[in-house]
Parts: C-alpha cells; sequence; structure tokens
C-alpha cells in the first residue's frame, strides 16, 4: 500500500447504511479511519452521488490477468475494489517460492487491500512437469503473513487422508487460517469427508443441487464470474434464500474482460436486473469475505478503516472515488513498473514433423470443450484411415490438433485432437496453461502450430496467434504469465489477438485464450491433456489417443 499523511476530511453524500438496511444524506468525517458518520437528512436526495462500502474478491488468481498485483491493482480499483484474496498458484508453479515472493513484493505497492492466500498445490498433480515445488516448509514460512490456505485442488488426497496433504491442512489450521476448497461435482460423503479436515469453501459449483448441498454441509459458496468459468446465472436463484452462506469472486479474468465487464461491481448490476436487494448483494461482496477471512478492511462503520466508494448512482454504479485508508487511489495513475521475474525457455527448432500424428486405431478421443466452462467432454471419432496412416485436422467437424509442449526442459511433445473451438485456419498458442504452464497450441495445420510455437518459445513466453503471413505476439515477460506494461496496453493487445483468432482462424469461442488456458488442468473433468499425454480426470489416470 502506498503511505500518505492524512488530514481530516469531510464529504456529505447519499449514504448507503448496509448494517442497518437503510440510506440517508449525511456527512462522513475520515483521516485513515472513519471518525464519524452524521445524519443530515433522513431522506437521500435526488441528483447526489453516493457514498458506499467498497468491494472484495474473495479468491482471485492476478495471475490471469496478464499483470502484476501492483498494476492489477491500478485496474481494478476503478471499478470499486477495495480488497482481494490473491493465490498465487500460476507462479508458483512456474518458479515455487521466488515465484510467490515476486508476488508478495509486489503487492506492497498496491493501491487497495491485497490479502494473500497460500497455494496449497504445486504441483497440483504429479502427471505434468511443472517449473516449482510448495510444500509444507514453504506453507509454514509464509503462514504469519496469510489470511486462507488456498483451494486445496487435491481433494482426493484429502479423502484418502494422504500425509503431506494432511499436513498442510494441519499447518493451516495451527496458524488459524481458513481453508479454501477446490472440489466440483463432490458430493455425499466424500464431500462429508473433505469439509470435516476443515475445508470451508468452494468455488467450482455450476450447478443449484450441487451448491445448495454443500451450503447445508457447511460451506461458503463462492458465485464466480471469471473469462472462463461464468456461473452467476446457474446460480443467482441462491441469493435470496442464503445470502448469509455466499461470497463472489472471479477466480480468473483477463484484462480486456475486466475493462469491459467491470470487476465485483458486474454482481451488482447482474443482481440487480433480477431484483436482489443491494443490501443482499453487499452482504456477498464485502461483509461475508471481510468476516470469514478476517479482513483489515473497513465496512463503512465508526472507527473502521476509511475504505469506501463514492459513485453516482446505485443502478449503474459508476466509481467516481475509490477511498482505501483515507485515500482516493484513483488519483494514483502512475503505472506500476515491476522488475520481471524472467523464464528462460528451453532451446527448440520446431518443423511440421513435430505436429504430425499417427493413427494406432480406429478411434481417436477427441477433447470436447465448451465457451465459458472449464469442464471439458469427449468423444470418440471414426476417422476412417489405417493404422500408422497419418491424421490430420478435420475443419469440417470442428476437430483441431492440440499439442503441449515441455517448457522447462526439452522433452517429446504431446499431440491430440480437440473440438469446440471452432478453428479454421491458422493456429493459436499461449505460455498460459492451468497449471504447470507448459505451451499449448492449438491449430489446423502443421506449419502454423510449428510457427506459433517457435514464437512462443524464441520469445521466453507469450500469447500469440499464426495466421498465414499475419502473424501477432503479446510478451509475457513476468514468468512467462504476465506483462510489465500498463494494464490498458495489456488489454488493447489481448483483444487484437482475440480479434486475430476469431475474425481470421474462425475460432468460435468468446475468451479462446482462456479456454485454451484450461485444456491441460487435470484437476478438473474430463479429458484434458498435459505435456506428459492424454489424462482421463474421471479415472484419474492417462489414457491413449487411439483405440480399435
Amino acid at each position: 500500500m502506498f503511505h500518505v499523511e492524512h488530514s481530516i476530511m469531510k464529504i456529505t453524500r447519499n449514504i448507503l447504511d448496509i448494517h442497518q438496511r437503510t440510506s440517508f444524506f449525511g456527512e462522513i468525517e475520515f483521516d485513515n479511519k472513519v471518525n464519524r458518520i452524521s445524519i443530515v437528512d433522513d431522506s437521500p436526495r435526488d441528483n447526489e452521488d453516493w457514498i458506499v462500502p467498497g468491494l472484495v474478491d474473495s479468491h482471485v488468481h492476478i495471475e490471469s490477468s496478464m499483470l502484476p498485483p501492483a498494476e492489477f491493482s491500478r485496474m481494478v480499483a476503478q471499478f470499486g475494489t477495495t480488497a482481494v484474496v490473491y493465490d498465487p498458484h500460476e507462479i508458483a508453479n512456474v518458479a515455487g517460492e521466488d515465484g510467490v515472493r515476486f508476488m508478495v513484493k509486489d503487492a506492497e505497492q498496491s493501491s487497495i487491500k491485497l490479502f494473500l492466500a497460500i497455494p496449497s498445490c504445486v504441483p497440483s498433480t504429479p502427471f505434468e512437469t511443472n517449473g516449482g515445488e510448495f510444500g509444507s516448509t514453504e506453507i509454514q514460512k509464509f503462514s504469519q503473513h496469510a489470511v486462507a490456505l488456498a483451494e486445496v485442488m487435491n481433494f482426493p488426497g484429502v479423502i484418502n487422508q494422504d500425509e503431506k496433504v494432511l499436513e498442510k491442512l494441519s499447518i493451516a489450521r495451527q496458524h488459524n487460517l481458513q481453508i479454501d476448497g477446490h472440489c466440483p461435482n463432490l458430493r455425499g460423503d466424500n464431500l462429508q469427508t473433505y469439509i470435516d479436515y476443515g475445508i470451508t469453501t468452494d468455488h467450482e459449483c455450476s450447478s443449484l443441487e450441487e451448491a445448495e448441498e454443500k451450503i447445508r454441509r457447511g460451506m461458503m459458496i463462492q458465485i464466480r464470474e471469471g473469462s472462463a468459468a461464468r456461473n452467476f446465472d446457474a446460480l443467482h436463484s441462491l441469493i435470496p434464500r442464503f445470502s448469509d452462506s455466499l461470497m463472489f469472486c472471479t477466480d480468473d479474468a483477463h484484462p480486456d474482460d475486466i475493462l469491459q465487464n467491470g470487476h465485483i461491481n458486474r454482481f451488482f448490476r447482474l443482481g440487480q436486473k433480477y431484483g436482489y436487494s443491494i443490501f443482499d448483494l453487499y452482504k456477498i461482496a464485502l461483509i461475508n469475505p471481510v468476516n470469514h477471512y478476517k479482513l483489515t478492511v473497513g465496512l463503512l462503520r465508526e472507527n473502521d478503516f476509511a475504505d469506501f466508494l463514492v459513485v453516482d448512482n446505485l443502478n449503474d454504479f459508476n466509481v467516481k472515488s475509490n477511498f482505501i485508508n483515507g485515500i482516493d487511489v484513483l488519483k494514483q495513475t502512475q503505472h506500476s513498473n515491476s522488475s520481471p521475474l524472467k523464464s528462460v525457455f528451453p532451446t527448440y527448432r520446431f518443423s511440421t514433423e513435430d505436429f504430425k500424428i499417427f493413427a494406432k486405431g480406429c478411434f481417436a478421443r477427441v477433447i470436447r470443450a465448451f465457451d465459458g466452462e472449464l469442464f471439458t467432454d469427449s468423444f470418440d471419432w471414426q476417422h476412417g484411415l489405417g493404422y500408422n496412416a497419418e491424421v490430420s485436422a478435420n475443419q469440417q467437424l470442428d476437430i483441431a490438433k492440440i499439442a503441449v509442449i515441455n517448457r522447462y526442459k526439452n522433452a517429446p511433445i504431446s499431440l491430440g485432437f480437440i473440438s469446440g473451438f471452432g478453428i479454421k485456419y491458422g493456429a493459436i498458442a499461449s505460455s498460459i496453461a492451468h497449471d504447470s504452464h507448459n505451451v499449448v497450441v492449438i491449430g489446423v495445420d502443421d506449419d502454423s502450430m510449428a510457427a506459433a510455437a517457435q514464437m512462443i518459445f524464441e520469445s521466453n513466453a507469450g500469447i500469440c496467434v499464426v495466421a498465414g503471413e499475419k502473424q501477432e505476439i503479446l510478451p509475457l515477460p513476468i514468468a512467462g504469465l504476465m506483462s510489465n506494461e500498463p494494464y490498458q496496453f495489456v488489454a488493447n493487445q489481448y483483444i487484437e489477438l482475440v480479434s486475430m483468432a476469431r475474425n481470421i482462424c474462425g475460432v468460435s469461442l468468446s475468451s479462446p485464450f482462456m479456454t485454451m488456458a484450461f485444456m491441460s488442468l487435470q484437476v478438473i473433468p474430463k479429458l484434458k491433456i498435459g505435456d506428459l499425454g492424454l489424462f482421463d480426470v474421471d479415472k484419474f489416470s492417462f489414457t491413449e489417443l487411439f483405440h480399435e
């Protein structure tokens, strides 16, 4: 946080009291804390701005914004975000303890309040290659500086009482940290076992039935609206019934999405569209996460930290000022220039031969991706070719090739097929691929896939599109995940790449690079692909690309 001298200030506006669930025209007197709130008039005045509390993102991977913490904070502050609980899981998988220390140090320059949730599953599985480990020793080191142990993705390890997993949970409990969950589709007795080890939240619910069961068993459900997974439409009817058991989060959001749709304030627009009370929305967006994680964030009461917003009205929620500890951080416009934590890639010279696939059976297993979902499905494709015949992409059937390439050492390329992207020309590639962040390439011809892979490795990370002679890349020099440029530049470059992917390559997904980044995530069903091969998440084991 920036530290400056405070002087007593007074603001007279309409004031929203989320505790008494009322509003009035009044005066707030504050320095770094709210010293006094007084009522001038019982009724709010027309054509006046509003003083309202700030907003909290209860779970986010800042790295997914492709910005380091301080620059991310500068971006989201304009949308009324006061605080964020962040899990540096992505950079921990790339650079281990050094990566987490980079995030913590950069967060010290943040304009908003950033609270650390310690990565709990690094590596997330033993079935792909990553760049760092973050175990019990590292968790112990960071426990004094954190509010939570971040999402425990290894729910099989909890259920089966894996000693290493249980040791991490024990450390968190010793330090009175909340323990966040990640347990898609976990139900019944196994869910209860998971909860009994002190795991209190889940942000992976995509159905009402699943969310309601988890709430009945005592969990807090984090309703997510990110760039790849959007669950508000499926879960919003929980709001009037279970407002005490809900929080909002973005989890993973790209900068263009945030600039176009907002941050946590988007939940207010969505919620009010359905007619939900602004007081229920504030309980979920502020009161619950502050109380759950014991955050040092003001709730717009006397003697609280002076964390509040000035907005033009309660419907559009356009933020005019964002006061953090009494300082309007929207007036701090300087770009946050971080020192890159570089990631040097191995030397590859890619050729079309590297991306050829030869039949080893009559049927090929194809990953089926869905717009706005992290889950995948699969189907068998009868390609109609003989044994050892070359099997190419099939644009008419929407079947493209997908490759995952080890970014940490020279190794064989993992190849497969994928449907759902709609790609008809060229290739797209990225060094962002959850959770281990190897390089993923999707394309319909081997030349384009080789060219895209070459661009990523020669640039030591980035996101790129290859469409014939037109080739563009957004470099990501900070651990291969984040840019050191201002957020407006990163967002505009990303928008250009998405436009190329959609308008030239024919990709049909709304957020193709975000969806592509989750095609290697082996802790979310159903069929995924990592650098070591095709992975059946339901069986939690590798599977062959071809079968009879």
